[in-house]
Order: structure tokens, then sequence, then C-alpha cells
């Protein structure tokens, strides 16, 4: 990998960082922690987060149905117009994931013209229009259902995603880095981490040039909700520590900020843009875990909220194998180690949950 970096956050002081290697696969510009970097899917939990925000104003609630955010709903399957915010946040809806979008819509997609809003309408209504992928409350990793959640948001409010996530995540949580979309380009030296690609059974990464200007428009519009956040891990901590503090600051309200952290069914999996797990090392709580790939760029955060203890770990580098996946699992163990104060190994095993679209 051609960098490293990870952090750990503790009663919410920062108590160990550091950042290894490279931007750029063989040049000397070197990966710094202070860094923004693309997260990819950990965004979805700041789409959640959102929707949890707007409950609270009583703007939504989590059993909101599409009927009731879309004029045009009586065009849509009909297993769909009664299917719930929480179920899209969930990946419960039956929304197809993304590889059966593009076999079904990559060729109309990618033509779309019109703004970020029009488009990202335009994915809701499309995957709405198709029959669901598998039966309501079975769980599909959805991308997409991302979207039409956002789009729901959009509609209650009059805002579009991009301002909403700014005005009641970033702004609140004074994440000053956080910005949406790519954080490196094509240029030289390269002014953030650059991501790469790392094939199966090589060891040398590639670097992933920047998508163009239509693809990156249109993806935009689909994928902004669920994986085009990108900050420091610094900015990053402090998301993640509102989720275990979140209801003493009031930033959300008790039954949000518990809701926010909890499985959507049984006593383990996917909640709302979050995974949770019992371990051993996170008791008298759960786990919370989740990991993201987007443009190339790999991170992974596990969190002990009873012990108010959070870990992320980052590399510029993906692996279709999920090789860099179980990387960052490795250094988040040795840390999480560390700062438990155990001699033990540390349980991790999440991945297999998550199906990236690796844009």
């Amino acid at each position: 990998m051609p960098g490293l970096s990870a952090l750990a956050l503790k009663h919410g002081v920062l108590v160990g960082q550091g950042a290894s290697g490279y931007r750029l696969q063989n040049y000397s510009s070197p990966l710094l922690i202070s860094d923004a970097v693309n997260i990819g899917s950990c965004s979805k939990w700041m789409t959640a987060t959102l929707a949890g925000r707007l409950v609270d104003r009583k703007l939504l609630s989590w059993t909101t149905k599409i009927h009731e955010c879309f004029s045009n709903y009586a065009s849509f399957n009909s297993l769909f117009r009664n299917a719930t915010l929480e179920q899209l946040l969930a990946h419960r809806a039956g929304v197809q994931k993304t590889s059966t979008f593009f076999d079904r819509h990559g060729l109309a997609f990618i033509s779309q013209n019109g703004n970020i809003s029009q488009i990202r309408r335009w994915v809701a209504d499309t995957v709405l229009k198709d029959t669901p992928e598998v039966p309501p409350d079975e769980y599909l990793y959805s991308n997409q259902g991302y979207t039409v959640a956002a789009v729901m948001m959009e509609q209650v409010t009059g805002q579009d995603w991009e301002s909403l996530i700014r005005e009641h995540v970033f702004i609140p949580l004074e994440m000053t880095s956080a910005r949406i979309g790519p954080v490196y380009d094509n240029t030289l030296p390269p002014k953030a981490p650059v991501g790469h690609e790392l094939l199966p059974n090589h060891t040398i990464p590639i670097p992933r040039p920047m998508l163009t200007t239509q693809i990156l428009h249109v993806e935009h519009a689909s994928s902004g909700p669920e994986g085009f956040v990108a900050c420091s891990l610094h900015d990053f901590a402090k998301f993640l520590h509102a989720h275990v503090v979140g209801e003493k600051t009031g930033y959300l309200s008790a039954a949000t900020a518990t809701k926010l952290k909890q499985p959507y069914i049984g006593i383990e999996g996917y909640g709302l843009g979050v995974l949770v797990f019992n371990r051993t090392w996170a008791l008298p709580g759960q786990a919370l875990f989740h990991d993201g790939d987007a443009f190339g760029q790999n991170t992974v955060f596990w969190i002990a909220s009873a012990k108010d203890l959070i870990t992320i770990s980052y590399t510029n580098c993906r692996s279709e194998d999920g090789i860099t996946g179980r990387a960052l699992d490795a250094a988040i163990g040795v840390v999480l180690a560390k700062y438990l104060n155990s001699s033990k190994n540390i349980k991790l095993e999440s991945h297999g949950f998550i199906d990236e679209n690796h844009f």
C-alpha cells in the first residue's frame, strides 16, 4: 500500500495517531495524518444521521413511506410504495444492488443531463419502477437505496442533500475539512492522497486516474449520499464521537441516538448506516463498524461505545480481493489492543457484509 494512517480517540481525547508512506506511489510527497481522504461508504452513517436529525425535528419519521414523498408514486412498482425510510437506510427495501443497476440502466445513467438533484431524482424514479431485487425486509446492500432515501429528504425539506449534510453534520460537528467529492485530481505534485488499485496477485499498486467530468457528475448525483464524503481522520473522529455522546450534547435525541447504534433486526447486523456486532472487547456494549472505499481509497472504523473508544484506519489503496480491508482491520486490531490494555487477540471479522460500487 502506498500509505497508511490511523488514529484512536478515547473519552474524546486523541490518544494515538500516525501516518506512514506516500500520497502517490513512487512519489516523495508524504501521506499526512491531517490529509482529507475519501471515506467511501462510511458516508452512509452520515446520511442516516442526517435522517435522524430530520426525524428529531418531526420533518420525517422512520416509518415515512415512499408514497408520502413522491407525487408520481403511482408509476412505481407497487411493492415499493409502502417501503419506509428506515428500510431504505437498513438495506431492507428491496432496491437493487449497484451491479444490477448498471446492468439494467448503466448506459442511460452515464448519459444523463441536468443538475445533481435532477439526476438523483432520475436514479430514484428508475430503480423504484423496477421489480424489487429481493422481497421487502430481506437484506440486500444497495447504494441506490440511499439515493432514494436522500431524495425523500430533499422532497420534504426543499433542500438538496448537499446543503442538508452541511447543515446537520459538517457545521454542527465543526468538521472544517469535510467536503463532497474526490480529494485528488491528476495534477503533480499531488496535493492530497491519490487512490490506487492493487490487482490480485500483484504487489505494486496502480494509481487511479480521476474520472471524466461527465461520469464524476452523474456519480456524484447517484453516489453522493452513500459514498462521496471526504474529510480528515480527525474530523471523521468528531462525527463518530458524536454517536458516543450525541444524547448528552443534545446533538441527537435519546431515541435517535439509540436507534442509530442498533441493528435493524435481531441482536447483530446492519442497522441504519452502521454494522453492529457482539464482541467481548466492546463489552458491556456492542462494537460498531463500517468500511468504505471510493476513488481507490479505503477506510475502516471500529467503535466500542461503552468504552468511548474510537479507532480508524485508512490507506490510499483498494483491492478487489479485499486484502487492503483486511490489512486495515489488522492495523485496527493493534490499536485496539493497545488502548484496551489487552494482551488477547482482538476479534474483528467484519468483511463480507458490504458490497461497494467502487466508483
